[in-house]
């Protein structure tokens, strides 16, 4: 195995080389998983894996989650958390149908649960139909789920085919913001930001039910704060700041939040690396609480498969990406919640314990 800087991405991100999955161990796996939560991004060239193979060792760092599905259940108590009965119901408004019927569509595998929440991440049209979770074309700097109080901290991506002619990019937080002068590092602190979903704002071209649930999984309640300066699994502070879904600065008028968010945008752009891929088969692991990442070139034959997921397996402790209040005692309550309603399907899930 060998390891070697990312260019770009200032003091963070390494490539790792020549790592046999046939004959790797389960301690070495969860050592990259210890440089990772370090590094930030890390990709791994030429990992040429099987889906199957790419989700056993995905789970061996953390398991996936739906909060959508959680919201689900929590709304639909009679369903017992089963699926079927929430899309039979005559009691359900379409929408939420829509949002279970596009989801099974883009998952990956025969059966639900087969690959976990594994998604096809891809623009290719087959006999009229999408065939993944997103139209093709380009897809500016964000995070994935950036409105939501808990967001999934960590992403891996396997370029599976196709892809060769694109790249996925991802811009680092941290430097920029230890590199700012102290006062202005302060307002940082304290600065909390206005996500909101906004149609055809995230991946132009989608129908409404995939719009549905890019806004279910985005940002699925309007007007959501979330602290800009928070803290990721590893215990790095940096900036949760999506493009997409930033729409203002609480306490801040149009025009002050508007000037503020370009200026650290500028910032931001110094710390960028865009991965344009070789040959298919490199796996992208990178964290998704103060990293963004996005998507260039031709994409329309590009397939990648995508799991979300947390560091459960990877941390002594709890994850807790809030450093100040309330925000602590809503994520911890929120999370409570989301893990109670899918206890099912989410095993050893270290929660935070509440404050009060």
């Amino acid at each position: 195995m060998k390891v070697s800087k990312i260019p770009g991405c200032g003091s963070f991100g390494v490539f790792i080389d020549d790592v046999d999955f046939n004959t790797i161990t389960d301690e070495e796996w969860m050592e990259i998983g210890k440089i990772h939560l370090k590094e930030l991004v890390t990709i791994i060239r030429g990992a040429k894996i099987r889906k199957d193979v790419f989700y056993n060792y995905m789970k061996k760092w953390g398991m996936d989650r739906l909060n959508w599905a959680a919201d689900l259940f929590i709304k639909y108590p009679w369903a017992n958390k089963d699926v079927l009965s929430i899309l039979n119901s005559p009691d359900v408004p379409q929408e939420d149908k829509d949002t279970i019927d596009e989801f099974n569509r883009v998952r990956v595998g025969d059966a639900p649960g087969q690959f976990g929440n594994m998604l096809k991440v891809t623009g290719k049209i087959v006999n009229g139909k999408r065939l993944g979770h997103f139209a093709d074309g380009e897809l500016l700097w964000h995070s994935n789920e950036s409105g939501d109080l808990c967001f999934t901290p960590g992403v891996a991506l396997l370029a599976l085919k196709g892809t060769t002619k694109s790249c996925t990019g991802f811009m680092t937080t941290t430097d920029y913001y230890h590199s700012v002068s102290d006062s202005f590092r302060s307002e940082l602190d304290e600065m909390v930001l206005i996500h909101n979903f906004t149609p055809g704002r995230i991946n132009p071209g989608l129908n409404a039910p995939q719009d549905n649930l890019m806004y279910k999984n985005m940002c699925p309640y309007p007007n959501t704060e979330i602290p800009l300066v928070i803290q990721s699994p590893g215990g790095i502070k940096g900036l949760h700041y999506s493009f997409n879904t930033v729409t203002g600065i609480k306490g801040m008028s149009e025009d002050e939040s508007r000037f503020t968010l370009t200026q650290i945008r500028k910032g931001l752009s110094e710390y960028t690396y865009d991965h344009w891929y070789q040959e298919d088969g490199d796996l992208c692991l990178f964290d998704n609480t103060i990293v963004q990442h996005r998507r260039l070139g031709y994409t329309k034959e590009r397939l990648c498969l995508r799991y979300a997921y947390d560091y459960t397996e990877l941390q002594d402790e709890p994850y807790m990406p809030y450093l100040q209040q309330p925000y602590i005692d809503k994520y911890t309550e929120k999370i409570s919640t989301i893990v109670g309603a899918l206890k099912h399907e989410i095993v050893n899930f270290k929660l935070p314990t509440p404050t009060k």
